[in-house]
């Protein structure tokens, strides 16, 4: 009898390793990482002041992207920023000419968003205009809700929308 119960010990105590085996390599640790999208974000750029430039030979790059909240056409402080840094690479090269092009989410009229799209734009070209750059400079267009950079119907995809980007 004494036998019979080590054996059978035995086989569970296999039965138990072969199944902590078997789950542990069969199983997968899955995690999920969500990442913050606040929505309104801005590019600064900047130039390098050591580094003469040869402008008949170089490309100047001037895009830059402004947000807006939904349904304004008002410049917030990280609008402002990213604009600080365009106007001193228009002050710094008077060759550049830059397009501004307004943009709104899909919520709307096709007139009311074609509209916002072009106060939106205009804000940033009054912006350029205060602080000394030529109006002969910039071209202003509004594209309305015709050309998303996201094609979602939630809020982040909306606030990737409402832009003015300068081209």
């Amino acid at each position: 009898m004494f036998n019979i119960q080590m054996t059978n010990n035995k086989n569970l105590f296999n039965l138990f390793i072969l199944i902590f085996i078997i789950s542990s390599c069969s199983s997968m640790n899955v995690t999920e990482e969500v990442v913050y999208d606040g929505g309104i974000s801005t590019v600064e750029a900047s130039t390098q002041e050591d580094y003469p430039l040869d402008y008949e030979t170089k490309a100047i790059f001037t895009n830059a992207t402004v947000y807006f909240e939904f349904d304004k056409f008002n410049l917030n402080s990280k609008s402002l920023q990213t604009l600080k840094s365009a106007v001193v690479a228009m002050q710094d090269n008077p060759s550049i000419k830059i397009t501004i092009s307004g943009h709104a989410d899909e919520r709307g009229t096709r007139e009311y968003n074609l509209a916002l799209g072009q106060r939106r734009a205009e804000a940033v070209r009054d912006y350029f205009a205060v602080n000394g750059i030529s109006n002969n400079r910039i071209k202003v267009k509004s594209y309305g809700e015709e050309k998303p950079l996201s094609n979602g119907s939630d809020e982040s995809s909306y606030s990737k929308n409402r832009r003015a980007e300068i081209n």
